[in-house]
């Protein structure tokens, strides 16, 4: 029986990030695969390594046979390649131009930004090092490797009670963050579902823009990260209100 072993570089201890302080008055969450990402990462690694199963575990997780905590697990132990090969398809993969310039407007503003992804705490590493940006904290499923072409999941921020039986809760995630005079949140897919209620302002892209809609909870839609980084300091003055923001 194969032995596997975290990937990842250990992860830092960031609890004190889950605590507003006098710099720190400000949280924004931030999802990763096709919000920081331009692509799903997840998604492209299985379509270069995974087999014919992946297809059958994504259709039963579309159905609402299995979460997305099952899901993942199944499809990440159907997936065969190197570390080497891993690489070099993370290397491929791009993030939104303007990601960057958020990052030193959220700095110079003391925004705490916490990147939460029900995706691959590895490969997300591996592409925020490329742009100088891996001491962000990231808190994501945890991708293990047995040495030689097989992989594995662990789920170190999973909720047995999680509405949407999700690898990482993001709800927890939230819960757990304490004083802040407001949380931001920064999505585009299902995984953001849960959480866009439990914050006080959504930046939304994609299928979150709809749900925002039907749910008539406040949002933003944005195209990238600028028009987070354009809309932010107006909110950071003013109070937001519990209306949903519907673009003219």
């Amino acid at each position: 029986m194969s032995c596997f072993f975290p990937v990842a570089e250990s992860p830092q201890n960031h609890q004190s990030l889950f605590y507003a302080n006098d710099l720190s008055q400000y949280s924004v969450l931030c999802d990763f695969d096709g919000t920081i990402s331009e692509k799903d990462v997840t998604d492209t690694l299985l379509n270069h390594f995974g087999n014919e199963k992946c297809a059958l575990f994504e259709q039963q997780w579309q159905e609402g046979i299995i979460g997305s905590r099952e899901c993942m697990h199944q499809q990440i132990a159907n997936m065969q390649a190197s570390q080497a090969e891993l690489d070099s398809v993370l290397a491929q993969i791009k993030i939104d131009p303007a990601f960057s310039e958020f990052i030193s407007f959220a700095q110079s503003r003391n925004l705490n930004v916490h990147i939460v992804s029900d995706g691959l705490d590895y490969a997300i590493q591996s592409i925020l090092k490329r742009y100088n940006l891996n001491f962000l904290p990231v808190f994501a499923n945890r991708l293990l490797h047995n040495q030689q072409h097989g992989w594995a999941l662990d789920f170190p921020y999973a909720n047995d009670h999680c509405l949407k039986a999700s690898g990482n809760c993001k709800c927890q995630h939230r819960r757990k963050l304490t004083g802040f005079q407001k949380i931001f949140y920064v999505g585009d897919g299902t995984s953001d579902f849960c959480v866009a209620d439990k914050v006080d302002m959504v930046f939304a892209k994609d299928k979150l823009i709809d749900f925002c809609q039907q749910q008539r909870i406040a949002y933003y839609p944005i195209k990238n990260f600028g028009d987070v980084t354009a809309i932010l300091p107006e909110l950071l003055k003013a109070p937001t209100e519990n209306s949903c923001l519907i673009p003219a």
